[in-house]
């Protein structure tokens, strides 16, 4: 016998049917809800900032949560470019730099630790590459009548290119044992634009990591500085780009991962003076345009701050010096070598070969 009888209460009466029961589950739909809006929020996703500092353009990718706030992110990334331009810029009247190249002969100036940084690393690079990079190269630079020059419709003769060589030299900078003052031993310019993008992406990937978002990818003027990985795992991705007719066409994609990289190449900025192409990365030790078949250079720098001013140094050597010196380093690099018939070949070390993506 089946028993058709409702169910009672102690006294009896039937049990009460709770009166909000519909509010209840509203309720509980309401913090599902939520609480899946939240855990999207939570979940990290790739954030992008762009802007223009030193001259040229910045960007950042970062992975952080669907709800960071990436105005404020911005805000403190540009006070520290701001500070950062205001100590390396070679083009402000009041940067740090501006005040070393202008201040008498032989006196001591008060060097702050961006500027002394910068100018430690480029010394230490000028004696590495047996002068090959040279931050004092700028009267060089602008008798070829490349950089902020006026473009040349002829070639500069001897006695033009002996003036400007004797205006050069990293050995007329000193920088005092005390980290914080330097000075000229001669009127020389000291020109950091070749290591002072590089080292910037590199300050800033530190200040991100500092910030809690320790996987990006920070690009300061086309050199980068990546670090962690992308939401998938997997590295972040760069392309390589093919030199001369096929500018823009991707000749190679590496993944990469808590490394500077920089690239430099001889097919962007030239000038052809019979037949013979000039390029605009000079020898400091013969006092012009690096002539090679070495096209481009892609440094990278696992572990270090930079890989700015490596490239340029390799350029500058060629593709067998430029190996040689790589491999002293330790650092993977990658070239696009023009052969003798106008076709390109690739070079690379076998410490780069584990950075070429597969998919």
């Amino acid at each position: 016998m089946v028993d058709t009888a409702e169910p009672r209460g102690k006294a009896g009466g039937r049990l009460p049917v709770p009166y909000h029961f519909g509010l209840v589950i509203a309720v509980i739909t309401l913090i599902s809800i939520g609480a899946l809006a939240c855990y999207r929020q939570s979940q990290p996703v790739v954030h992008a900032i762009d802007g223009y500092t030193m001259g040229s353009t910045w960007s950042v990718r970062f992975v952080g949560p669907a709800r960071t706030d990436v105005d404020a992110v911005r805000t403190q990334l540009e006070q520290e470019l701001a500070n950062l331009d205001l100590a390396l810029s070679g083009y402000r009247e009041d940067s740090a730099l501006a005040r070393l190249n202008t201040a008498p002969v032989g006196q001591w100036i008060d060097i702050p630790n961006h500027l002394m940084n910068v100018l430690l690393f480029g010394l230490e690079l000028w004696r590495e590459s047996g002068g090959a990079f040279d931050m004092t190269v700028k009267p060089l630079v602008a008798l070829w009548g490349f950089g902020t020059a006026q473009p040349r419709y002829s070639l500069p003769t001897e006695a033009e290119i002996a003036v400007a060589r004797a205006r050069i030299g990293s050995d007329r900078l000193e920088l005092a044992p005390d980290g914080h003052r330097g000075r000229r031993l001669f009127d020389i310019n000291v020109d950091v634009d070749g290591i002072a993008p590089g080292y910037s992406a590199g300050v800033l990937s530190k200040w991100l990591t500092l910030q809690g978002f320790p996987n990006h990818l920070f690009e300061i003027g086309g050199e980068m500085r990546a670090s962690g990985l992308r939401p998938n795992g997997g590295g972040w991705r760069v392309a390589i780009e093919a030199p001369e007719m096929a500018r823009g066409h991707i000749e190679r994609i590496i993944a990469i991962t808590d490394t500077a990289v920089s690239t430099a190449g001889d097919y962007r900025d030239y000038f052809e003076f019979d037949g013979t192409r000039y390029q605009h990365i000079i020898d400091p030790v013969t006092g012009r345009p690096a002539s090679h078949n070495l096209a481009s250079v892609t440094v990278l720098a696992p572990g270090k701050l930079t890989a700015d001013g490596y490239a340029t140094a390799i350029m500058v050597m060629g593709d067998e010096a430029g190996l040689a010196f790589a491999e002293e380093n330790h650092l993977p690099v990658f070239m696009i070598v023009r052969a003798d018939d106008g076709t390109f070949y690739e070079r690379y070390n076998e410490s780069f070969a584990s950075y070429l993506a597969t998919d």
